[in-house]
């Protein structure tokens, strides 16, 4: 699929998943196909733009710091509602080894407390496989 001309009517309504090349081309189609499934889940316009944005900040690093030492690699991004818990849940995992923070003279590395203000919880899993990004926004009542 081409996200990015992705139709609308292409997205799923229940659990969305895709699983894309590491690069920041993909971004702008996958956040496209974030915002669309939000808004079919349910979630009111401001919690869809916090989810597209935390998810966004999630897939930027997998793209900046998970493959230091390979041209390319994964990143896999799931979408799925959990009824019984009354969330929304967004996972983005890649399959590499983040990258030590570099030095950036406080110009960069806001996007891990971006994505903790901008859903009710977060978590950061890193293992040997990869790395794991959960976020949780409720569903509304």
């Amino acid at each position: 699929m081409n996200l990015g001309q992705l139709d609308p009517d292409d997205v799923p309504e229940g659990e969305l998943h895709f699983r894309v090349p590491a690069v920041a081309a993909r971004l702008a189609g996958l956040r496209h196909a974030l915002a669309v499934w939000a808004g079919r889940v349910g979630l009111s316009d401001a919690d869809t733009e916090a989810l597209v944005l935390a998810s966004y900040e999630a897939m930027a690093n997998t793209v900046e710091h998970a493959y230091r030492d390979q041209t390319q690699g994964l990143l896999d991004l799931r979408g799925e509602v959990d009824t019984e818990q009354g969330r929304v849940v967004v996972t983005v995992t890649d399959y590499g080894k983040w990258r030590p923070p570099q030095p950036s003279g406080g110009l960069r590395g806001r996007g891990l407390p971006l994505i903790q203000g901008l859903t009710s919880t977060s978590t950061i899993t890193p293992t040997t496989a990869g790395t794991t990004v959960t976020m949780f926004w409720p569903l509304p009542k």
